[in-house]
């Protein structure tokens, strides 16, 4: 199987990780697949706040948490903000931000390193963590990247092709 098939089909969503380090050039090719990721116009609106710091990190996962008990945000050795510039076609930033976090996700696993898309844009936990991270009113937060060496290994669900595509 296509190699980039191979790593969207096999990609699963990590909670759970152990305590050791990202390598810093599997994190720069992480970042490197966010900011290669396509964007309306080419406006390239995202912003990548990277966070190792772990009392930044415990109030991340406070502000984070509304409905999911465990986030992984704790134990994740860096949680990446993918953050857009709304001044820059709102509604296409936000496209952008969520393409950027989904290239970021396959080049974690692609590295052999785990990542738990958490979405945050539109929700409460967004407005707290900008207040949080004193953010300005233009920037928004799309999703939350905690990103480590899985200590977990999810199954896949996926509900069969034929319920989610018609032809005409």
């Amino acid at each position: 199987m296509n190699e980039v098939l191979k790593a969207i089909r096999d990609r699963r969503t990590v909670r759970k990780f152990s305590s050791n380090p990202v390598d810093e050039e599997k994190l720069q090719m992480i970042l490197e697949a966010g900011r290669w990721a396509p964007s309306f116009s080419n406006l390239q609106p995202w912003r990548f706040i990277v966070v190792r710091d772990l009392g930044l990190k415990i109030a991340l996962d406070k502000a984070a948490r509304e409905s999911v008990l465990h986030l992984g945000i704790n134990e994740a050795p860096v949680v990446i903000l993918v953050c857009v510039d709304r001044r820059i076609d709102p509604l296409h930033a936000i496209e952008a931000g969520a393409a950027a976090t989904q290239n970021m996700t396959l080049a974690a696993h692609s590295l052999g390193l785990g990542a738990g898309w958490i979405g945050i844009w539109g929700t409460e936990t967004e407005i707290s963590i900008q207040k949080l991270l004193k953010l300005p009113e233009t920037v928004r937060v799309v999703s939350l990247l905690p990103i480590g060496i899985p200590d977990e290994s999810p199954e896949g669900r996926r509900k069969p092709l034929e319920q989610s595509t018609q032809f005409r």
